[in-house]
């Protein structure tokens, strides 16, 4: 069976899974740059263990990413038939190294909201008050709105739903009445909404981070009011507290407390 064939019956799998649109892209995505340089049947470790030597200064996420959707890839046609081995099972899984996230910067996100495209502003305001994901915020439907909750289909295909404040409900109260049930962010030259590298752009151009970070600041701004740290994991749609930890940065002040918490006198 020759690569093309192969590729084909494998986006079928995908197609048929209940993997996310951009999850099964990724998937796809890496293993067609694979066959460009190898036949998917005979392809061995060493050589896949090659590339990513090769591609050693790309970041580690970059490479994680890789060796999972190879990994995916080989299981399924191991599983199949079309091969005797999985040549991933050898490979060590890529590490990657804690750092502490951005935090957005609420005047940059305050500055950016003084932008005229109403579109923008929502973006804006969904990742920041929303603590949505990129992706979450380039899908979103309005059908997933009933008042001022969203019901939101996040990673691994988990629905919950997510209380929006003021700020959020009247940008989206906003785009509305000028496109009708659908997508907030309708796409174009035939795709359903806006692809979420493009959306990306948009906020990273004007604010200055990414949505990440913005989810991150929000997060960070409930916790510092609140310290509820079950229902902040629960709007993030984290499965680990651990990950929630994260997410919610401090500050210098609340550095010095705990540090003059531990007074002799």
């Amino acid at each position: 069976m020759s690569n093309t064939a192969l590729l084909a019956e494998y986006r079928v799998y995908l197609l048929g899974s209940d993997r996310r649109d951009g999850t099964i892209a990724l998937r796809l995505r890496e293993i067609e740059k694979l066959a460009i340089t190898h036949d998917l049947r005979t392809v061995t470790e060493d050589d896949l263990i090659a590339i990513l030597a090769q591609r050693r200064h790309q970041a580690p996420e970059t490479r994680k990413s890789m060796r999972a959707s190879w990994r995916v890839f080989f299981e399924w046609a191991h599983r199949k038939g079309h091969r005797a081995d999985d040549p991933t099972i050898g490979i060590r899984p890529i590490r990657i190294p804690a750092r502490v996230p951005r935090i957005a910067d609420d005047a940059a996100i305050l500055a950016a909201l003084g932008t005229e495209n109403p579109h923008y502003r929502a973006m804006i305001l969904l990742g920041r008050g929303g603590w949505l994901r990129l992706s979450e915020i380039a899908s979103l439907h309005t059908s997933s709105r009933t008042g001022r909750m969203l019901t939101i289909r996040g990673k691994g295909g988990k629905e919950r739903s997510v209380s929006i404040n003021d700020e959020v409900a009247a940008a989206l109260d906003v785009l509305e009445p000028l496109q009708g049930p659908g997508y907030y962010f309708p796409g174009s030259r035939g795709r359903a909404y806006f692809h979420p590298i493009s959306v990306n752009k948009i906020i990273t151009r004007l604010t200055g981070y990414n949505p990440h970070a913005l989810r991150h600041a929000g997060a960070t701004a409930a916790w510092r009011k609140t310290r509820d740290l079950r229902t902040i994991q629960d709007m993030l749609g984290h499965a680990s507290i651990r990950t929630t930890q994260i997410y919610v940065h401090t500050d210098d002040e609340q550095r010095r407390a705990v540090a003059d918490a531990s007074l002799l006198r």
